[in-house]
């Protein structure tokens, strides 16, 4: 057995994504582990997360290939919003894969949920061409794959996957 972070890596390196860039949290601890283990995407640690999204969107003006951007939850996703709204406005695709907290914790009436969550999905769908959250049970690589789809499809731009930490751990 595996976990969907082990899933989520193996797609990353069987899509050719050979970088990443990004912070570690405890929301994407499970996915940032299974990608550095693997071995095959490199991950570049920045300081901020803005950073990680503007670093993301330099590298494919300048290799021409797209690359992954790996945030936490909280603050981590909300950093990250004007760099993913640099490569929405310049139309460069680039793959955001958040951490979250637990699903059970999204169905919460109120501002937040568990430690730092809250809805990144409902924030990024207005800058991003496809926006979702990954759930326990969902075909995962024909998931990511949809995103792939939409973010290289006409004129391009930026996905976002959240993905709560229970997800990431799931086996399957």
């Amino acid at each position: 057995m595996q976990s969907v972070a082990d899933v989520v890596a193996k797609w990353l390196a069987d899509k050719e994504i050979k970088h990443a860039f990004g912070i570690i949290g405890g929301g994407n601890f499970a996915l940032w582990t299974a990608i550095a283990e693997l071995g095959q995407t490199e991950i570049i640690a920045v300081h901020h997360e803005q950073a990680a999204a503007m670093a993301a969107t330099f590298y494919y003006r300048t290799v021409g290939r797209m690359a992954a951007v790996l945030v936490t939850t909280g603050a981590g996703s909300t950093n990250v919003i004007t760099g993913v709204m640099d490569a929405w406005m310049d139309s460069i695709p680039l793959l955001v894969l958040s951490g979250n907290e637990a699903e059970k914790y999204h169905q919460s009436k109120g501002r937040g949920f568990g430690f730092q969550g809250y809805d990144s999905v409902h924030v990024a769908k207005g800058f991003t061409k496809l926006a979702s959250r990954m759930c326990v049970g969902d075909r995962y690589t024909g998931y990511l794959d949809w995103h792939l789809a939409a973010a290289l499809r006409h004129r391009q731009g930026p996905v976002w996957i959240d993905i709560p930490r229970d997800v990431q751990n799931a086996q399957v």
